[in-house]
């Protein structure tokens, strides 16, 4: 989504930001067995696509007040001109270990410079998050206020106390700040101020706590996005919770996009920290809705360790489980933020399978989920599969046209070859009819088969319509 000047924001769909993967160092923890070297164990199936798509739900999920440890609000403190909530806050009950995954944007914004540096030693206690107002590109200024709204919610908590929280006193360090919207803006820090005052006193650990965070983070999103999971851990039952924002910007790499998770296992940061990576490799940063990376990407989680199972300090099997159900997660997350893009009205998912490595597979399906040509025939139901084999001619990967077979569809039932070991498939009127069907569902599904080795990736993208276009033309005017 372009947000480029600094003028008020009239369009109808409220402001963004995906994380690129830049990943924090922490400082202060010994190095445990090689942790870089351990690798999770997350099978990608090659038929159908691996994608997740969340069951239908009366109401929101329970999400970052779900694990143990945790409490949320959020609030309206006048940021927006629309009225609509515009903070957001997650503390927890006492320090935690921390990780984090930033933009990969040269350009990052203030906050993401704060939160590196207040993650640097893999600790923190709470999140504080403003939507409206990117903070970025705003110099020293920028930066200097991201601190300074960490310095007040530090205040703030001391000042006002909190209720059912033990402990001293939270260093302004231990928080995170993040900022999602316009940017240009310097953060107006009266309205922040009173903001900070309004969530410390409504924090809480309840399904309403829950949803007015996951409100408070929104811009041009049109739904909250919330979920939950859970595992058993040596007999102790772990829990994770998360929200996320994200609509436009949206490209690989983490874009226009936040995301705040919590749990309250008991973990390490450094093994924290490598199962987010983990996570974020395969969900957030496999997905695009319009291949432009944000300034301000942020996934960040919080482990309380309350749930009293043995500390995962080195890889194994119980690290790869608790990487498994975050990886559940962040894919649940994943598939709402694109469901959400600006304009969209279908998720397409594209498996790319028999690849000679993940590298060249993540290539052509990249190619593909970002081609504007094939978002635009996703959008019209039009199953021009012409464009999607270009564009994994095009994606720099190894490719043997007289191997490259594509299909459409997502059970066995319902798929269509389309194109086999580089020639056009003679279909029946039986096959058009069932490709036309393929083709309306709200999830449509591509698995390109490259049958050159045995590596598979799975990537998620949605349309391109004529609302997009409507929504980003009109953002700041």
């Amino acid at each position: 989504m372009s947000t480029d000047s600094p003028q008020i924001i009239k369009s109808n769909r409220p402001d963004t930001t995906i994380p690129s993967v830049h990943f924090v160092p922490l400082r202060g923890y010994s190095p445990l067995t090689n942790p870089l070297h351990y690798q999770a164990n997350h099978p990608l199936p090659s038929h159908p696509p691996l994608s997740y798509k969340p069951p239908m739900a009366k109401s929101p999920p329970r999400s970052v007040t779900f694990p143990k440890g945790f409490r949320a609000a959020g609030t309206t403190c006048g940021i927006k001109p629309s009225g609509k909530p515009d903070m957001a806050l997650i503390l927890a009950d006492r320090p935690c270990a921390a990780a984090a995954v930033f933009t990969k944007n040269r350009l990052p914004g203030a906050p993401v410079i704060a939160g590196k540096r207040h993650l640097r030693n893999g600790c923190a206690q709470a999140i504080v998050i403003n939507s409206g107002i990117a903070n970025d590109a705003t110099g020293q200024e920028g930066v200097d206020n991201a601190i300074a709204t960490c310095k007040l919610l530090a205040q703030q908590l001391a000042d006002q106390g909190t209720p059912g929280t033990p402990g001293t006193p939270i260093p302004f360090r231990d928080i995170v700040p993040s900022s999602t919207g316009l940017i240009g803006p310097q953060l107006p820090m009266d309205k922040i101020a009173r903001g900070i005052t309004q969530l410390v006193k409504k924090l809480a650990r309840n399904p309403k706590a829950d949803a007015d965070a996951a409100r408070g983070i929104m811009t041009t999103d049109l739904t909250p996005k919330s979920a939950n999971a859970s595992l058993k851990l040596n007999n102790k039952t772990i829990r994770l919770g998360g929200i996320a924002k994200g609509s436009g910007m949206i490209a690989p790499n983490l874009a226009t996009m936040l995301v705040f998770i919590t749990t309250d296992a008991a973990i390490t940061p450094p093994m924290l920290k490598l199962a987010l990576r983990k996570a974020a490799a395969v969900s957030f940063n496999r997905i695009s809705v319009d291949q432009h990376t944000s300034p301000s990407d942020t996934v960040a989680i919080l482990a309380s360790g309350l749930a009293n199972n043995p500390t995962l300090t080195r890889p194994g099997k119980a690290l790869n489980q608790f990487t498994e159900k975050l990886t559940t997660l962040c894919n649940n997350l994943a598939y709402q933020i694109v469901k959400d893009g600006e304009g969209a009205t279908r998720v397409f998912h594209v498996a790319v399978t028999g690849a000679r490595s993940e590298r060249h597979a993540d290539k052509v399906a990249k190619a593909v989920v970002d081609s504007p040509l094939v978002k635009t025939a996703v959008h019209g139901c039009d199953p021009n599969w012409g464009r999607i084999v270009t564009a994994a001619g095009y994606s720099g990967a190894p490719i043997n046209p007289n191997k490259l077979s594509l299909t459409i569809g997502k059970t066995p039932a319902q798929q269509v070859r389309v194109f086999t070991k580089g020639i056009p498939t003679k279909l029946t009127p039986t096959q058009k009819r069932r490709l036309h069907t393929a083709m309306q569902q709200k999830d449509v599904y591509f698995n390109l088969d490259l049958a050159q080795g045995q590596a598979a990736v799975n990537w998620l993208g949605c349309d391109l319509s004529r609302e997009y276009i409507r929504i980003n033309a009109d953002y700041t005017t």
